[in-house]
C-alpha cells in the first residue's frame, strides 16, 4: 500500500518541499540529515516490496490493489495465480504457479507497479484460508526490486468488516540497498483500507539498520482518502524517528503542512509534495 508516509523523510529536507513561515529556514544538523536519509532508504526498499509484493501477489485487481482476492479457496488461488501478471510488464515477465496451498512467483525482469522496475527473482507465498480472512507468509532469498537486493519472509494477515480491509503486517528481512549498503529491517504494521470512502490508515513501528547505525520509525494515526497514493495526509498523524538518543517528531496538519519538532525542540514548518483532494 504505497502511500506518502513513507516517502515523507526526506520531503522536508529535499527540493520537494517549500517554506511555510520564518522558522522554516531553520536547517536540519548533520545528524538528523543522516538519520533522514537512513529511514528513507530503508522506507524506500520496504515500500517497494510492499507495493510489489503484498498487493501485487494477493490476487487483488490492480485497480483496487489494496484488496485481497475474495471467494472459495479455489476461487482465491486461482486469483493469486491469474491477478499478478497484470501487475507488471511485460506480459509474461512473472510467472507463477498452485502446488495446493502454495504460490510460486518467478519474476524475470518485470516492470512493477508505480514505475517500479527490475523485479527478479522468486517469491514462495504460502497461505491460509478462513472464512472472511487470510493470511500469507511471502519468502524470498536474493530477490532483487529496484536494485535494492532483500531476503527474508513477511506475513501478511487479512480480514474484512463491512466495507473496510484490514492487513496485519509483520517481518524481517535483510539484504543491500540500491546504493550498496547493507541493511536490516523489521516491522509491524496495521493498516486498514476502506472501500467506500477509499481511506487508508496505517499505525505500527519499524526498526532498521544502513551499514552499521540502527533506527527506529513509529507511525501513528496516519490517514489519506482518495488520490490514490498520491494524496496528502490529514490532520493527526505522526512520524517520529529515533536514533540513541535523538528524535524527529514529524506532525500532520491536514494537507501538505507538517510541523517538525527537532531534537533540540525547535519546530520547524514544512510542506509535502503530495495531491490535497
Amino acid at each position: 500500500m504505497k502511500t506518502s508516509v513513507l516517502v515523507l523523510a526526506s520531503l522536508f529536507v529535499a527540493a520537494g518541499c517549500t517554506a511555510k513561515s520564518s522558522s522554516s529556514s531553520t536547517e536540519l544538523g548533520v545528524a538528523d540529515q543522516l538519520l533522514v536519509a537512513d529511514d528513507q532508504e530503508a522506507s524506500d526498499t520496504d515500500d517497494d516490496a510492499e507495493s510489489g509484493i503484498d498487493e501485487s501477489l494477493s490476487g487483488a485487481d490492480p485497480l483496487d490493489p489494496q484488496t485481497p482476492a475474495e471467494g472459495s479457496d479455489a476461487e482465491r488461488l486461482d486469483k493469486i495465480r491469474k491477478n499478478p501478471g497484470r501487475f507488471f510488464q511485460p506480459a509474461g515477465c512473472i510467472t507463477t504457479t498452485i502446488a495446493g496451498n502454495v504460490a510460486t512467483h518467478v519474476f524475470a525482469n518485470c516492470t512493477g507497479p508505480h514505475g517500479m522496475k527490475t523485479f527478479n527473482g522468486t517469491v514462495t507465498s504460502t497461505w491460509t484460508f478462513g472464512e472472511g480472512t487470510a493470511s500469507v507468509t511471502h519468502a524470498a532469498t536474493d530477490f532483487h526490486i529496484n536494485g535494492n537486493t532483500i531476503s527474508g519472509s513477511r506475513i501478511v494477515s487479512y480480514s474484512k468488516a463491512g466495507s473496510v480491509y484490514t492487513k496485519v503486517r509483520t517481518g524481517a528481512w535483510s539484504g543491500e540497498t540500491a546504493k550498496g549498503k547493507a541493511i536490516t529491517h523489521t516491522a509491524n504494521f496495521t493498516v486498514t483500507y476502506d472501500t467506500a470512502t477509499k481511506c487508508v490508515t496505517r499505525n505500527g513501528t519499524a526498526t532498521s539498520s544502513v551499514g552499521s547505525r540502527d533506527f527506529s520509525r513509529t507511525v501513528s494515526n496516519y490517514e489519506r482518502c482518495g488520490v490514490f497514493y498520491r494524496g496528502c495526509p490529514k490532520a493527526g498523524g505522526k512520524l517520529t524517528l529515533k536514533r540513541n538518543d535523538r528524535t524527529l517528531v514529524i506532525d500532520f496538519e491536514g494537507g501538505q503542512d507538517v510541523q517538525i519538532t527537532l531534537p533540540s525542540g525547535v519546530q520547524v514548518d514544512r510542506q509535502l509534495v503530495c495531491l490535497d483532494k
